[in-house]
């Protein structure tokens, strides 16, 4: 009996210094880095369970003993991982890879939109970085039920992108995108509605045309205010004067061939019949031609005083500013015919 006892005691013992050992060894493997020499990005799809991802790391040589991972997360009661792009990387730790699957920490990318990108640049840039394809770019920016939805005059996406800076998950929805821009727009311009009053009663959509062809014609900050004066000038004057901005024709002739290459020939000025084409049509074109940023809506409300109603640039990012046609002609005969750059 006694001896029964003994190798009893003796097997529990072995037993219980086995287990302690394997605890041990568990332990130890959750919590020691991965290594490796570099990150491995790992999109989950839609529909995609835990044990096939973890199996599939294990057999690319990331992740050592992937079914001891997947028990520790069955003993967690927990194995819900959340869709997206995800970076493992050589310093985290098994149990560090599980709660990010788990908790959802997807990769984090920024993309930025510059001021004055019309709607064609906007897409392309998003889809050469790859947060959704042209195609679905287009659908979305021409949804008029979608563009009402986030309370926009339309008739298309074009002046609502707002420009700045921003950071998704890799995998998000295009709708999110989209709804995410439409969001800082409108904050923008209904912090403007606080800067002053425009000269002339204007729409919203208006505002936003008249900001984007402000957008277009100058990149110099300070001349924004008396590019808005001009428009104005021409918007009041009477009889009526018609506005005769390049960036529309362009506009225009993008529009009627999207391989227009940007480069304006006579036709287009005097020729081309087209809604957007200011130099035969009066008043604001129908809608926005590119997506102005916070000085241009500024410059709507809040535009300089002036008598001018003319501008030619001076090949230097700047413009001469004409109350005359004679000023006008002597401006484009120095600055346009003879190539000649000043400094303003």
């Amino acid at each position: 009996m006694k001896r029964a006892l003994s190798v009893l005691a003796t097997v529990v013992l072995i037993t219980m210094a086995v287990t302690g050992l394997f605890v041990m060894q568990f332990f130890h493997y959750l919590d020691t880095p991965v290594g490796g020499d570099a990150v491995v990005t790992v999109t989950v799809e839609r529909g995609t369970t835990l044990k096939p991802l973890l199996d599939d790391l294990g057999t690319r040589g990331v992740l050592a003993k992937p079914r001891w991972l997947y028990y520790t997360a069955r003993f967690r009661k927990t194995t819900d991982i959340k869709t997206g792009e995800y970076d493992v990387k050589a310093n985290q730790t098994p149990r560090d890879i599980l709660a990010m699957f788990l908790e959802g920490r997807v990769k984090l990318e920024s993309f930025t939109l510059a001021e004055g990108l019309n709607r064609w640049q906007v897409r392309d840039l998003l889809a050469e970085n790859r947060w959704m394809s042209a195609a679905t770019f287009d659908a979305l920016c021409d949804d008029s039920e979608f563009l009402k939805v986030h309370a926009l005059p339309g008739p298309s996406c074009e002046g609502y992108l707002f420009p700045d800076t921003y950071t998704f998950a890799r995998g998000v929805e295009p709708r999110k995108i989209f709804a995410k821009l439409f969001e800082t727009f409108h904050k923008v311009f209904d912090a403007t509605n606080n800067k002053g009053e425009p000269p002339l009663e204007l729409s919203p959509l208006a505002r936003v045309t008249l900001a984007s062809i402000i957008e277009k014609e100058t990149g110099a900050p300070e001349e924004r205010p008396e590019i808005a004066c001009v428009f104005y000038n021409r918007l009041k004057a009477h009889p009526a004067w018609k506005l005769q901005t390049d960036p529309t024709v362009i506009y225009a002739a993008t529009l009627a061939d999207p391989t227009f290459d940007g480069n304006l020939k006579a036709y287009h000025l005097r020729e081309m019949d087209h809604p957007y084409n200011t130099y035969r049509r009066f008043g604001l074109p129908p809608g926005p031609i590119a997506n102005p940023g916070r000085a241009a809506l500024e410059a709507v409300v809040k535009p300089a005083a002036c008598d001018a109603y003319f501008f030619v640039s001076m090949n230097n990012g700047h413009h001469r500013f004409c109350k005359t046609l004679d000023c006008h002609n002597q401006a484009v005969s120095q600055f346009q015919k003879s190539g000649t750059p000043s400094t303003p």
